[in-house]
């Protein structure tokens, strides 16, 4: 038993220290690039937390159990801004000064209701429309791509003559250092600092998502260890620590980049991983297994998570904050969600 608390506290450990070094790298690429910390949340950040989501949604697609994984991704999407959004404001407010999270936000539920008129029409989700979700992640992928790309080109250029001159200069140490204080002939040094940076940054991002994820499922490994111990029913260790393992990447992720002051990049994380989610993620595994409803049952899930859309639509919108009132609001619509489905 003891050696089940101490995996726990270890994978917590590493856990919280991997999320450190994620949100670190990710805020420095974002200045290294010149673009909000919200575009790295939203594309990096995101897709590297919705791993564990991937992981089982794909395989459950492959072995034919498709509905495995429209209830992972309906209810992981509705705990990643109900509870990881929620708990994330509740401890940290979060200012949302941006028309990018509208925005997206916007995006998201758009395509969540597109989801719910695919399923409502036929009570099927066809390899087509897998094909077509999957083809708009892409779609989705490039245009932040290109508005990143828009967004860091808003630094002065370079002409090509200064490009000769600096070229020149790298060869010539003396010439080099005594223009080395000079402003305008610092681009050169700047722009070399940056490609190493960036490149150190990319390691550090990718050690700190590693322990991110082994860190969870370590954690999350021996958390159902421990509630098998005390008797839970397997139902009971479902819905309540399988489902809040699977969201501990975002919500550590979240939780130290609203730390450290990264507001943007904790919202960015969660609007894009409930994007991925349904975009890729069921997309990919629709278009390996089609998807047959036994039931309507879960157009009250798909509801719910429309819900809580729209419930971060609206504070976002119109006040550009996540208060602490907003973040109690989004855990109280939780567990009303929950006791309901217990209950049922």
């Amino acid at each position: 038993m003891s050696s089940v608390y101490l995996g726990l506290i270890i994978g917590l450990i590493i856990l919280v220290k991997g999320a450190d070094v994620m949100v670190d790298a990710a805020s420095k690429i974002a200045h290294i690039l010149n673009v909000p910390s919200y575009i790295v949340g939203l594309l990096i950040v995101s897709l590297g937390t919705s791993m564990p989501e991937t992981a089982i949604s794909i395989i459950s697609g492959i072995e034919g159990r498709n509905l495995i994984t429209l209830g992972n991704v309906v209810g992981a999407n509705t705990l990643n801004i109900a509870i990881v959004l929620g708990l994330t404001a509740l401890v940290f407010p979060l200012d949302v000064d941006s028309e990018v999270p509208k925005r997206q936000l916007s995006l998201y539920i758009i395509i969540e209701l597109a989801v719910v008129m695919m399923l409502y029409t036929s009570n099927t989700f066809s390899r087509v429309e897998g094909a077509i979700l999957t083809s708009g992640m892409v779609v989705f992928i490039f245009y932040i791509l290109r508005k990143t790309k828009r967004l860091s080109e808003k630094e002065k250029p370079e002409t090509k003559l200064e490009d000769e001159i600096f070229d020149y200069i790298e060869g010539h140490d003396i010439l080099a250092e005594s223009l080395a204080d000079v402003p305008e002939h610092k681009t050169l040094t700047d722009r070399h600092d940056k490609g190493t940076s960036m490149s150190r940054q990319t390691v550090l991002f990718v050690i700190g998502l590693a322990a991110l994820v082994i860190g969870a499922n370590l954690a999350l490994d021996n958390a159902v260890l421990i509630a098998q111990i005390l008797g839970w029913s397997e139902a009971l260790i479902g819905i309540t620590v399988v489902s809040f393992g699977t969201c501990l990447p975002e919500l550590v992720a979240s939780m130290v980049a609203a730390f450290k002051k990264e507001e943007g990049l904790a919202v960015g994380n969660i609007v894009g991983s409930c994007i991925f989610n349904i975009l890729f993620v069921l997309g990919i595994s629709g278009a390996i297994s089609p998807i047959q409803l036994a039931s309507n049952d879960i157009f009250f899930d798909l509801s719910i998570m429309i819900g809580a859309s729209v419930m971060l639509l609206i504070p976002t919108y119109f006040y550009g904050r996540i208060s602490r009132l907003t973040g109690f609001l989004f855990i109280l619509y939780y567990f009303i969600y929950l006791a309901i489905k217990l209950n049922h």
